[in-house]
């Protein structure tokens, strides 16, 4: 599956050593929803945890997300 930075919600990042992870700075989030470049590219999700309802999105950066509710 994939999707647009618009359509989850960024918990953290996870460290390029594999190491852990850390919280997205805002700049970086601010980056990928705004500019016109970073907000059309869409993100390679992995299931993460079926009872935390979490991916991993892979793209030049993997972060731990969650799917934003659909709007109705």
């Amino acid at each position: 599956m994939r999707k647009k930075p618009h359509r989850l919600e960024f918990i953290s990042m996870i460290k390029r050593d594999g190491s852990g992870t850390e919280p997205v700075p805002d700049v970086m989030l601010k980056s990928m929803l705004e500019n016109r470049f970073s907000k059309d590219r869409k993100y390679k999700l992995m299931r993460l945890s079926l009872s935390q309802d979490t991916y991993i999105a892979s793209g030049f950066n993997s972060f731990v997300v969650r799917l934003k509710p659909k709007k109705q």
